[in-house]
C-alpha cells in the first residue's frame, strides 16, 4: 500500500488553511477528521489495499435445540447436557408446561468445535422420558480481522467461472471482546473450508504513522471543511466539501471503470445464486 505520513497531511492542511502551524488541539481535530474521512472512504469500495480473499475453516455450533418427547410427571424444571458431536461448551435451559412435559430449550451457550450434532441428555427434574435433539450450523467468527464479510463462495471464485455463492447472514458475538460479530451460513453444517471476501476494519492513524495514500487528498479536503465549519465559515465549506467529494469519485472511477473492477450483483432465486454484470 502506498502511503504518506500523517504529519505531512497536517502540513498540508496548514498550507490550505494559510498558517505556520496549528495548535495541539488543532492538530488532533485535523487528524480526527483525516480518520473520519479515511474511514468513509476505505468502507465505500472494494479497495485492493482494504479487501482480502483467503479460506476460512467454519466452526460448526449448536443452533437449536428441539424436544422430540416431553416425557411426562417433571415436578421439577430438569437440565440438558451435551455429549459427543467433537465440541465443547455448549448449554441450553430447558421449560416444562403445566402437564408437567419438557415443552422447550432455549440454547444459552452455542459452543464451539463440534464437527456433528451432540447427544442431548436430559436429567433432573423428577420426571422421565424427556428426548431431545439438536441441530448444528456453521459459522464464520468476525473477530477483530474481518470489518465486513462481502461474498462467501464453495470455491476459489478466480479458479473457476462456475463457483456457487453461499447464503450467509451477520449477528452479534461474543465470542471476544473485540468481536466484530460472525456469521451464519445458512443451512450448512461442514467444517469444509470456504473462500470469504471481507474488508478489513479501518485501523485509525496517529501522529507519526503511515496513511493510506488514496484516501490522503480526500481526507485532507474534508479535514479543511470540517475546520472551516468550526470556524463558522459555512459558506466556504459547502464548495470544500464539493471538491472532497470530486477527488474521491476520481479515485472511484480508477477503480470501477478504468481499472474494470466492477462488481456483479447475485440474484437469489429457488435456492440457486447467479451473478448478472453490471
Amino acid at each position: 500500500m502506498r502511503t504518506i505520513g500523517v504529519n505531512e497531511m497536517v502540513t498540508n492542511l496548514t498550507l490550505m488553511v494559510g498558517v505556520d502551524s496549528f495548535l495541539t488541539a488543532e492538530t488532533n481535530a485535523a487528524i480526527r477528521s483525516f480518520n473520519r474521512y479515511g474511514r468513509l472512504a476505505w468502507e465505500r469500495a472494494r479497495w485492493p489495499d482494504t479487501i482480502r480473499l483467503e479460506q476460512k475453516i467454519p466452526d460448526i455450533q449448536v443452533r437449536n435445540v428441539n424436544i422430540t418427547n416431553g416425557g411426562s410427571g417433571y415436578t421439577g424444571t430438569p437440565s440438558a447436557g451435551f455429549s459427543g458431536g467433537g465440541g465443547t461448551g455448549a448449554a441450553a435451559t430447558l421449560t416444562k408446561n403445566s402437564d408437567d412435559e419438557v415443552n422447550g430449550a432455549a440454547v444459552t451457550n452455542h459452543g464451539t468445535g463440534y464437527t456433528s450434532a451432540p447427544t442431548v441428555n436430559i436429567t433432573g427434574g423428577s420426571g422421565s422420558g424427556a428426548t431431545a435433539e439438536a441441530t448444528i450450523i456453521a459459522v464464520l467468527e468476525l473477530g477483530n480481522t474481518i470489518g465486513e464479510i462481502l461474498r462467501v463462495t464453495e470455491h476459489d471464485p478466480y479458479e473457476t467461472g462456475n463457483t456457487r455463492d453461499l447464503a450467509f447472514r451477520l449477528e452479534f458475538s461474543s465470542a471476544t471482546a473485540t468481536d466484530y460479530g460472525q456469521a451464519v451460513l445458512v443451512d450448512r453444517s461442514s467444517t469444509t473450508p470456504v473462500y470469504v471476501l471481507y474488508r478489513t476494519p479501518f485501523p485509525g492513524y496517529a501522529a507519526g504513522e503511515e496513511f493510506p495514500y488514496v484516501f490522503s487528498e480526500y481526507a485532507v479536503l474534508g479535514a479543511y471543511a470540517d475546520y472551516l465549519l468550526t470556524d463558522g465559515q459555512f459558506e466556504k465549506a459547502g464548495p470544500i466539501q464539493a471538491q472532497a467529494e470530486a477527488v474521491i469519485l476520481q479515485e472511484l472511477d480508477k477503480l470501477e471503470r478504468q481499472s474494470m473492477q466492477s462488481s456483479n450483483i447475485q440474484f437469489i432465486t429457488y435456492g440457486t445464486t447467479s451473478p448478472t454484470g453490471i
